[in-house]
C-alpha cells in the first residue's frame, strides 16, 4: 500500500528521527532520553518498568518506533506489564482501604443524621462512592485486565497491538494549541474562583431562577466554574484527552465548534430538565466532545484503529456509571444534552468516509471555528470578570 494511502500514524515518517546518542534507547512522553550501548541494557530497562515508556530506538530503524514493533522486546514488555498489573492491584488495595473506610463513615453519618432518608440524600456518600470507584475499582479492573492479557500474551498478540500503539504515540506527539487554550481559560477561571473570597457560583454560575429572570449569559460563564477541586481536576483531565484527540483528528475549527455547541446543548438541557438546580462545570462541553468522537470515529473507521475506537465506548460507560452513582449532585441532564449535541454535529457535518486521511478544512470551517473561539474566550473572560467585580 502506498504511503499516501495510509493514515498519518501508520506512515514511515509518523515518528521523529532517532537521536544520535547511542545505538539503543528510550524516549518517554516527557522528552527524556535514556540511551544504552547494547540491546540487553534496553531490555533490562523495559523489564524493570522504569519510566513511562513512549518510543524506543534501534540501529536497524532510522526513526523512533513503538516497542511493540520490535519482536525481540516481547519478553521485556511482558515483564513490564506484569509489574504494572501488580502496581494496579497495590493501588486498588490502598484505595480500597482509604476510600472504603470513608464510604463506611459516610454511610454511618448519613444513617445517624437522617436514617434511610439521609442515606438517599447524602452527597458525601455519593462522593465517597466516586472516590472508591476511581481509586480502588478502576485500578482493580486495570490490574485484572492486565493479568488476563498476560495469560494469552505472545509475539503474535503483541503484533496485533501495533496499530493502536502507533496511533496513541502519534496522537500524543501532535501539537494541540487550541486544546491548551481551552485549558488555560479553565485554569485561569479556576484560580480566580478558588483563590478569591466566595466560590464564584453566585456571581457566574448557572443559577436557574436568575437565568429565567433574564441573566442568559450565565449559560456561558458557568462552564468555567466548578463545585470543588475534585470536580475541576476530573473535568480538566477528561478535557485534555478528548479535546486533544478531537483537535488532532478533526482539526481545530471542529474542536472549538463542538465545544461551543456542547455549551449550548448542555445548557439548554439542564435549564429545561432541571429548572431549579444550580449548574457549574465544563463537563457538558466535555461530553459533547465524547459524543462527537464516538460518531466521527465510526464515520472515519480507517483513520482510527478499532481498539482505540473502543476506548471511547469505555469512557461512555464510565460516564454512565458516574452519573448513576452521583445522580444527587451530578448534572446528568447537562451531560446528556452535551453528548447528543456533539453526536448530532458529527452526524450532520461529516459524511461516512472510506479515506484514511483526516478531513480537509474548508474556509467555512475556519470562519465558524474562529467565531466559536471568540465566543468561548469571551465567555471565559466574562466568568472571570463577573467573579472579580460582582
Amino acid at each position: 500500500m502506498a504511503e499516501t494511502a495510509l493514515p498519518a500514524w501508520a506512515r514511515e515518517d509518523a515518528f521523529p528521527e532517532k537521536p544520535d546518542l547511542a545505538p539503543y534507547g528510550c524516549w518517554d512522553e516527557k522528552g527524556n532520553l535514556t540511551p544504552f550501548e547494547d540491546f540487553d541494557g534496553l531490555k533490562k530497562y523495559l523489564a524493570a518498568g522504569k519510566g513511562k515508556l513512549a518510543w524506543v530506538w534501534l540501529p536497524e530503524h532510522p526513526r523512533l518506533i513503538a516497542p511493540e514493533e520490535h519482536p525481540p522486546l516481547a519478553s521485556a514488555i511482558k515483564m513490564r506489564r506484569r509489574l504494572f498489573a501488580e502496581d494496579d492491584f497495590s493501588d486498588a488495595k490502598r484505595g480500597g482501604l482509604i476510600f472504603g473506610g470513608l464510604l463506611i463513615w459516610s454511610i454511618y453519618a448519613a444513617l445517624k443524621n437522617g436514617g434511610l432518608t439521609g442515606l438517599g440524600q447524602s452527597q458525601s456518600l455519593g462522593i465517597a462512592l466516586l472516590l472508591l470507584l476511581f481509586f480502588a475499582a478502576r485500578p482493580l479492573w486495570e490490574g485484572w485486565k492486565g493479568r488476563k492479557e498476560l495469560a494469552v500474551f505472545s509475539k503474535e498478540s503483541l503484533r496485533e497491538e501495533i496499530p493502536e500503539a502507533r496511533f496513541e504515540l502519534w496522537l500524543g506527539s501532535q501539537k494541540s494549541p487550541f486544546t491548551q487554550t481551552l485549558l488555560a481559560l479553565l485554569i485561569a477561571a479556576g484560580a480566580v474562583q478558588f483563590f478569591t473570597s466566595g466560590n464564584g457560583i453566585q456571581e457566574a454560575g448557572l443559577i436557574k431562577p436568575l437565568y429565567h429572570l433574564g441573566e442568559r449569559w450565565r449559560i456561558f460563564t458557568a462552564v468555567f466554574l466548578h463545585g470543588n477541586a475534585l470536580h475541576f481536576f476530573m473535568n480538566v483531565s477528561a478535557l485534555w484527552y478528548l479535546a486533544r484527540r478531537a483537535e488532532v483528528l478533526a482539526r481545530w475549527p471542529h474542536l472549538l465548534t463542538v465545544f461551543f455547541v456542547g455549551i449550548l446543548g448542555s445548557g439548554w438541557a439542564t435549564v429545561s430538565l432541571l429548572p431549579t438546580h444550580t449548574s457549574v462545570g465544563v463537563s457538558g462541553a466535555v461530553c459533547s466532545l465524547l459524543g462527537f468522537l464516538l460518531v466521527f470515529e465510526v464515520l472515519h473507521r480507517p483513520l482510527v484503529p478499532r481498539p482505540a475506537r473502543r476506548r471511547m465506548l469505555g469512557i461512555l460507560i464510565s460516564l454512565i456509571v458516574i452519573g448513576f452513582i452521583g445522580f444527587k449532585f451530578i448534572d446528568n441532564a447537562a451531560h446528556l444534552g452535551g453528548l447528543l449535541a456533539g453526536a448530532a454535529y458529527a452526524a450532520l457535518v461529516f459524511p461516512k468516509s472510506a479515506s484514511s486521511h483526516r478531513p480537509v478544512i474548508l474556509g467555512r470551517d475556519l470562519a465558524i471555528g474562529a467565531v466559536a473561539l471568540a465566543l468561548i474566550v469571551l465567555s471565559g473572560i466574562g466568568a472571570i470578570v463577573a467573579m472579580m467585580t460582582r
